[in-house]
């Protein structure tokens, strides 16, 4: 049996470095994909509460109050963010992909959050290596969080934006058989034609849609004013305000785009339906983790999980309440 269902991916603009708000403005999302019969919807990258874009633009001395901000609207998990995306995909009965900026202790991270129909967070794929200027304020992930999930409506994985563009990526995802991929992107500027002359979002799509015989579900931002605002109008942005970036798409596993193309400068939803039987006759043709590997080449993922301190042993407690330490010998 192959299922056969509607997949969404967002093209919207957060509202700028407000958690809370930006993850309202999800549930709005989330309700509207499952009214028009989506069972699984993708966001952006960096979606709650928006994409660091000052890291292109200034120094980090004039960035710090930027970051400070973001951090204090970064997502702790469990918190009152992942409890708002948790009901509102339990009660839409909807698979929910989003990406956000995580806090854990005094770092950011980020992070796709994977939620099922019923709410639970089934897991988190980090950001395996930020790009540029980005590592001024996320850390690096790793392979114990590269998952991909074994749902009714397929085999779930992601990757976040230049992630897509790394071979070994790819290869790592083909291995474990995913089927439907969200791809979370920011939006696109004139900057990036140095980098891919047009659509980079699509090219990239197709690419890794033809790379691993899946549906890719590409959703991306958009700039709008208020960000730009609030970003303090760092030169020289005024040129990524009037371009919009926006670029969401899904794609098929033979590289054919599904959906119709929204305007550049305009938030919605764009639908598909996927067929994963379709998958079949890709395979067929090419499998780079199977029949079409070359056994001369191989490589190894190390999931084991990598904390950079371990610690062993319970200490011990040495601290007192105030009445004891106030109690006569």
């Amino acid at each position: 049996m192959y299922p056969n269902f509607k997949a969404a991916a967002v093209q919207a603009a957060p509202v700028f470095l407000d958690a809370e708000a930006t993850a309202d403005k999800a549930v709005v999302l989330i309700e509207e994909a499952a009214r028009h019969g989506a069972r699984l919807i993708g966001f952006p990258e960096g979606f709650i509460p928006g994409y660091p874009w000052w890291v292109w633009l200034t120094d980090p001395g004039t960035g710090s109050a930027l970051q400070q901000r973001l951090f204090g609207n970064a997502v702790e998990i469990p918190g009152s963010i992942v409890q708002k995306i948790s009901k509102a995909a339990r009660k839409n009965n909807i698979y929910v992909c989003i990406s956000v900026s995580e806090k854990e202790g005094g770092s950011l991270y980020l992070t796709q959050l994977w939620f099922d129909p019923c709410g639970n967070l089934m897991g988190k794929h980090r950001k395996m290596k930020p790009s540029g200027g980005e590592r001024l304020i996320w850390g690096e992930g790793e392979a114990s969080m590269m998952p991909v999930f074994d749902t009714e409506i397929g085999r779930l994985g992601g990757l976040q934006c230049w992630e897509h563009w790394i071979p070994l990526n790819i290869q790592a995802m083909n291995a474990k058989n995913e089927q439907v991929h969200v791809a979370s992107w920011p939006c696109f500027v004139p900057g990036d034609e140095a980098l891919v002359s047009q659509d980079p979002n699509e090219v990239s799509a197709r690419f890794y849609a033809l790379s691993t015989q899946s549906f890719v579900i590409s959703a991306t931002q958009i700039h709008t004013q208020e960000i730009y605002e609030k970003m303090g109008q760092l030169h020289p942005y005024e040129a990524f305000v009037e371009y919009g970036g926006g670029d969401a798409c899904i794609i098929a596993p033979n590289g054919k785009i599904l959906t119709e193309k929204l305007p550049k400068d305009a938030e919605g939803i764009v639908y598909a339906d996927i067929d994963l039987e379709k998958i079949v006759d890709c395979k067929y043709q090419i499998d780079p983790a199977g029949h079409y590997s070359n056994k001369t080449l191989s490589m190894v993922v190390d999931q084991t999980p990598s904390p950079v301190v371990t610690f062993t042993g319970n200490p011990k407690d040495y601290g007192m309440k105030y009445d004891d330490l106030q109690k006569e010998e």
